[in-house]
């Protein structure tokens, strides 16, 4: 006797009715898409771009014939390290920050000509960078690159909106975050900036020390000048006012033949009546 396991009927129509839920729950989540904010959504219908843009928030799409390719719309930033020849024939590797964003509105056109962003970094960001580091290095010495960074910086990031602006791409700021050289290059520059600030020094001492001779000019004429009012000003009578006022009132004396005799020289002090 033959036995056979059959499901009761109950469970059979409440599993095929779980599996029917599921099938309807699946099919309406797929039929809808979030953009989020900093997106924009670009719609497929069976592989085929189509025209516009979806904005940030909740859309409806048709289920397995459409699909929605979401790029970042936000500033990104690419930095790069490129090695160029100077004017001066002197490798210098420049490392360049730039910060650059897609236009909004053109997202889809993006898209359908380049890519996602890893195709936009590779196909377009990474050889502008390297096409205008190489084209605006050439046109410095080594060391002018150093002493006009902002000027450099400025032409870098000109040429490199110029490049982007055809694929509808906005460049907001380019910074250069280093400059490397040649070791050779390197100590020459160092060697050039000790003996510069040696001459600094020597110049500055040779001032001081024109300086101080300008100085010690100035004093000695103002001292023969006063010497000379002095002269001009002084006359026996201030001489003879000024001994008296420092006279202690002793006399001074000598020894003559008659014995000591008081020395009254010009005092004017006990004078005889002629």
């Amino acid at each position: 006797m033959s036995m056979q396991t059959t499901m009761p009927a109950k469970p059979r129509a409440a599993l095929g009715i779980a599996a029917t839920i599921l099938l309807a729950f699946t099919l309406i989540a797929s039929g809808f898409v979030t953009v989020g904010p900093g997106q924009r959504g670009v719609l497929m219908t069976w592989g085929a771009v189509q025209a516009g843009v979806l904005e940030p928030g909740l859309h409806l799409k048709i289920p397995f014939a459409q699909s929605v390719v979401k790029m970042d719309v936000q500033v990104q930033n690419s930095q790069d390290a490129e090695t160029a020849a100077s004017l001066d024939l002197q490798d210098v590797t420049t490392t360049v920050a730039t910060n650059w964003h897609i236009l909004p509105a053109d997202a889809e056109w993006v898209y359908q000509h380049i890519g996602n962003e890893s195709a936009l970094v590779a196909k377009i960001i990474k050889p502008a960078i390297s096409n205008s580091v190489k084209a605006v290095t050439a046109h410095y010495n080594a060391e002018d690159l150093i002493t006009h960074r902002d000027q450099v910086r400025a032409q870098i990031e000109a040429q490199i909106t110029e490049e982007l602006k055809p694929y509808r791409l906005v460049v907001d700021s380019v910074n250069i975050t280093d400059f490397h050289f040649s070791t050779q290059f390197a100590q020459a520059i160092e060697q050039k900036q000790v003996a510069q600030q040696r001459a600094q020094q020597a110049q500055y001492e040779l001032q001081k020390a024109k300086v101080l001779a300008d100085q010690r000019i100035v004093e000695a004429h103002a001292q023969a000048e006063a010497q000379k009012l002095l002269q001009q000003t002084i006359t026996p009578e201030i001489i003879q006012q000024q001994a008296v006022a420092k006279w202690d009132g002793h006399l001074p004396e000598v020894l003559g033949s008659t014995g000591v005799t008081p020395m009254l020289g010009n005092l004017g002090i006990g004078k005889a009546d002629r």
